[in-house]
């Protein structure tokens, strides 16, 4: 009997020896083309954008070296305008503190000369000696209200030395209502009789008293009666609107 012949299947498998060296060279080749193109990739790239980016990068130093030089005027600038703003500022102050001087001064020199000029009168022998004499008269409101300051300047120059003393009578002339009066300083809101303005120098005396008019009493005219010991006798009579304008101007406020 005879078996029949099977097809071994190991007879279609070709069996070939390995080469490692064979595998090596492959992957060299391959590597070799690889870093080749890189290399030719890298060359294109350099060729064609390397003068573009330095051209980009040439410029960006120039506008990053002009940026720098306008920050560097505009902060001068700026440094000026300080300056030349707190130069102006010392100016204007430097100015004003003049004027203010000026004007001070004015007024001492407007004061001193309406000084001398008082000195002047009363020294001046051309004039004659006068004997007790209401030199000057003014009136000052206070707080706006009913109130006032009343300011008298008496003077002597007859007695060398010699002192003079004595009271000052004041008289208000006004309408009360429909009536014409006149106070005198004991009928004054709160004056005591008994406190009268006095009086005591060699040559002149600045007088000064305050007195308050009733509210429903409108000022016409008011007068001081100067009255010594010795019986020298001197008034000064002025329109109240008069008395209030020497009050706000007359150099013997000072």
């Amino acid at each position: 009997m005879r078996w029949p012949l099977s097809k071994n299947p190991l007879s279609a498998v070709v069996l070939r020896a390995h080469d490692p060296l064979r595998t090596r060279r492959w992957w060299l080749a391959i590597a070799l083309v690889w870093g080749v193109s890189l290399t030719g990739a890298w060359w294109w790239a350099s060729y064609h954008t390397a003068p573009r980016l330095l051209a980009i990068e040439t410029a960006l130093g120039d506008r990053v070296a002009e940026v720098k030089q306008l920050k560097q005027k505009v902060d001068e600038l700026r440094r000026r305008l300080s300056i030349s703003e707190k130069s102006d500022q010392v100016s204007r102050t430097a100015n004003e503190s003049l004027q203010a001087t000026l004007r001070q001064h004015e007024d001492e020199i407007a004061s001193l000369r309406g000084d001398i000029a008082f000195y002047q009168r009363l020294m001046d022998g051309k004039s004659g000696r006068k004997g007790l004499t209401v030199q000057a008269l003014g009136i000052k409101t206070m707080n706006g209200g009913q109130g006032y300051n009343l300011r008298a300047t008496l003077t002597q120059n007859l007695r060398k030395g010699g002192v003079s003393k004595g009271v000052c009578e004041v008289f208000i002339e006004g309408m009360q209502g429909s009536s014409i009066m006149t106070l005198s300083w004991s009928q004054l809101p709160g004056r005591d009789p008994t406190l009268a303005p006095e009086f005591s120098f060699k040559y002149f005396q600045q007088l000064q008293a305050g007195f308050v008019l009733p509210k429903d009493f409108l000022p016409n005219r008011i007068k001081l009666v100067a009255r010594s010991e010795l019986g020298e006798v001197s008034e000064r009579t002025l329109a109240w609107t008069e008395a209030i304008h020497n009050g706000d101007s007359n150099d013997v406020w000072k």
